[in-house]
This record gives structure tokens, C-alpha cells and sequence, in this order.
């Protein structure tokens, strides 16, 4: 069970480090870190090495972790969701070692162990930034890429979203594969949100977060009301900040790359029927349906992740 024993976020944050690729001993906090997530893989893979630090990204100083294997064949990137941080990606970052992958992931802004005002953003341009500058820092670092082999990427909800933004502006020619989970356009129920929203970004800053049972997965809820990185607040200028970036998502004839896409039948985060139907219209998309899957993907229940794992699993060893 995730969640057991303790783990300081703020004495982890504190001794955080420029990232690079030097070995260093594991500190109490980062120990109490791995073990509170389950992301300490190194007894299941025989030389992987794991780094942590922080990269610049504009104001923010960004909290990124690389799991390198030894003989890679290849690498990742994953992206997580609003609300969301490293720490809950075990499954994921688990099922890519598996398939000979090293992982590059990191805590966005105002997300997990990131610096940034709690769960908001001016500009989702801003999230784009912070995925080109880690990116671009590894590169810094070996003056080369990481590893040889195929590259992939993995955008969770919000995530998805970034994704799609990050490519529309970089490029898309490095990825062979480009995997969504519950990608982010709309909210759920925008048709009637959007009003609320309109009569709260002139009434409030922010409201308390509710926190959904987005997972049919017990152990998975259980940490979400424990988990000490979790924001417990929903700024109105991160939903002004969606706002503005879905008007002009929206806008796209078409995108210039092909998409994997996983969408559970029973999600209430997004509006999932409304992102299909733009998805499909809007570019080369391969869809899975999972029926009676929630929103959190990466976290559903042992049988929902084992059908994903399976589909992802057909064409990472293609």
C-alpha cells in the first residue's frame, strides 16, 4: 500500500539540487519520498540509477527524475495531470522500465515537489515551457540524447493536453509513439460549468478542492486523502488559464501527428464524448475503450490497468 511510513515534502524540497547526472547517496528524505510512492524500482532492475534535482524553467524550479537503465532500448517521457505529481505514477513508470525504457518525468509548476503558487498557472504556455526546458537541460547534460532507440511520450489528462500543445509548437518527429490517457480539452459538464466560471472569476480567487473518486481503485483514494503533495485548492486562474488555451486548441484544422488514446466510459473529470469526437475529426487517432474505466487512468484497478497495459504493450515492442 502506498502511503505508508513518513515523508517530509518540505525538507525534500529544501535539499533538492540542480539535476545532473552524478551519482549521489540517497538522502532520509528522498528515501522517505520513494518508499511513501513505491518508486524505488532498483531491486527489480539490476543497474537502473535514479536522479533527482531541479531544472530552471522560467521563475519556477522545476522537480525532475530520470530512471535510467543500463541497456536501454529506448526512452519515454510522461507528463502528468492537474492535481497531479510524480509520485502517482508508479504503475506507469513501473510498466515502462519493464519494456526496456528509461523514464524522464517531472512535477509541473505549482505540482509536487515544483515550486509555484498551488495548482495554477498563468498560461499553459507556461507548462509547454517547462517540458521544452527539461528536455532540453538532459540534452545539455550529455550533449547527445540520453539513450539510443525509440522515443516515447505519455500525457495523463491535463497532461494529454500539454502534450498536444508541446507538439503543435516543437514538432512531433522524435516520438514514434504519442499516448493520451483521459486527454484534457474540455471539463466535464463545461456546458453548464462555464457559467459558473464566468460568475466566479468575478466573485472568488479560488474554491476548495473536492476530491472525486476518479479511480476504481480503493488504495488509489485511500492516498489521495493522505498524500501530502496534494493541493487542496481550485484557482480561478488556472481554469481562466484552460479557458484561454482550449479556445485556441479548439481552433486547430487539423494536428500533424498520429495519437494513442485511452478513454474510460465511465469518466466525470472531462468531458470525454465532446474530446473523442475532436480528436478523431481533428487527427489520426487509435482509440481503446475501457468500459466502466474512470479518469485516473494509471491508477484504475488491477484489471483495467493490466487491458491498457496489454494494448500499450502491442505497439512499444512493434
Amino acid at each position: 500500500m502506498r502511503g505508508a511510513g513518513t515523508f517530509e515534502p518540505e525538507r525534500l524540497t529544501a535539499e533538492l539540487e540542480p539535476f545532473d547526472l552524478t551519482p549521489k547517496p540517497a538522502s532520509a528524505a528522498k528515501t522517505g519520498y520513494l518508499k511513501f510512492y513505491h518508486l524505488d524500482f532498483a531491486a527489480e532492475f539490476p543497474g537502473l540509477t535514479h536522479h533527482m534535482g531541479w531544472v530552471d524553467s522560467g521563475e519556477f524550479r522545476i522537480a525532475t527524475q530520470l530512471y535510467a537503465l543500463p541497456d536501454a532500448r529506448g526512452s519515454a517521457i510522461v507528463v502528468h495531470g492537474y492535481y497531479d505529481h510524480v509520485g502517482l505514477f508508479g504503475h506507469l513508470l513501473r510498466f515502462l522500465l519493464e519494456h526496456g525504457l528509461s523514464v524522464l518525468t517531472f512535477d509541473f509548476p505549482g505540482h509536487g515537489l515544483s515550486t509555484g503558487a498551488r495548482a495554477t498557472i498563468e498560461s499553459f504556455d507556461d507548462y509547454v515551457a517547462t517540458l521544452v526546458d527539461v528536455r532540453a537541460h538532459l540534452q545539455r547534460l550529455t550533449m547527445q540524447d540520453p539513450v539510443v532507440g525509440p522515443r516515447y511520450l505519455f500525457g495523463q489528462s491535463m497532461g494529454g493536453a500539454v502534450s498536444m500543445e508541446y507538439l503543435c509548437q516543437q514538432g512531433h518527429d522524435d516520438f514514434a509513439e504519442i499516448v493520451l490517457f483521459a486527454p484534457l480539452i474540455r471539463p466535464y459538464a463545461w456546458r453548464i460549468n462555464r457559467w459558473v466560471y464566468e460568475i466566479a472569476r468575478r466573485t472568488i480567487t479560488e474554491r476548495k478542492r473536492v476530491i472525486t473518486e476518479n479511480a476504481e481503485n480503493e488504495e488509489f483514494m485511500a492516498l489521495m486523502r493522505i498524500d501530502p503533495l496534494a493541493p487542496q485548492v481550485l484557482p480561478v486562474q488556472w481554469v481562466t488559464a484552460l479557458v484561454e488555451w482550449m479556445r485556441r486548441f479548439e481552433r486547430r484544422e487539423r494536428l500533424p501527428f498520429p495519437l494513442r488514446i485511452v478513454q474510460g466510459d465511465a469518466d466525470k473529470t472531462v468531458d470525454w464524448r465532446y474530446n473523442l469526437k475532436f480528436l478523431e475529426e481533428h487527427a489520426d487517432a487509435d482509440i481503446l475503450h475501457i468500459g466502466g474505466a474512470r479518469h485516473h487512468l494509471v491508477n484504475e484497478s488491477e484489471a483495467i490497468r493490466a487491458q491498457m497495459f496489454s494494448w500499450i504493450s502491442g505497439f512499444l515492442h512493434s
